[in-house]
């Protein structure tokens, strides 16, 4: 005798067929983490030099380009720019930015993203040389400007 499947089970069979080659494109699209466009935007931020009580304030902006995150950061006058991605802290951990820069002495920086109370981006981040061989790493807080522009009449 021949097997027969139930005519009544032929469409739904037939259209979850036609949904499996489009399943890994919805997945590709969800692992991108909402980070890279939360992120964007101009901040004011606070910091400490690594093994030092030594603080200092500044300015600075995100923004995307292409594949990677750049911040342009504006302390003391100077301006500097560098690179970075949004990644994972460990697998299955909370989602971080990643930054690194220098050639003859590679320094990086991890931050953590938070909001504030008006849901701007709120950055907490922990820098130094690679490999961190310091006591202490410097520290940086990012506070979104946006909700401090002034409202036009």
């Amino acid at each position: 005798m021949k097997p027969t499947v139930p005519r009544r089970f032929l469409p739904a069979a037939l259209l979850a067929l036609a949904c499996l080659p489009t399943l890994p494109a919805f997945a590709a699209a969800e692992d991108e983490s909402p980070l890279w466009d939360f992120v964007r935007g101009r901040y004011t931020l606070i910091g400490r030099q690594p093994d030092s009580q030594a603080t200092y304030t500044g300015t600075a902006t995100i923004d995307r380009v292409g594949e990677r995150l750049r911040l342009t950061r504006t302390v003391a006058g100077k301006r500097s720019e560098v690179f970075g991605t949004v990644r994972r802290a460990d697998p299955g951990e909370a989602w971080v930015l990643a930054f690194k820069w220098g050639n003859k002495q590679p320094m990086e920086m991890v931050c953590l993203v938070g909001t504030d109370l008006d849901n701007y981006a709120r950055l907490t981040c922990h820098w130094g040389k690679a490999g961190n061989p310091h006591t202490q790493p410097g520290m940086e807080a990012y506070f979104a400007q946006e909700p401090w522009d002034p409202v036009k009449p």
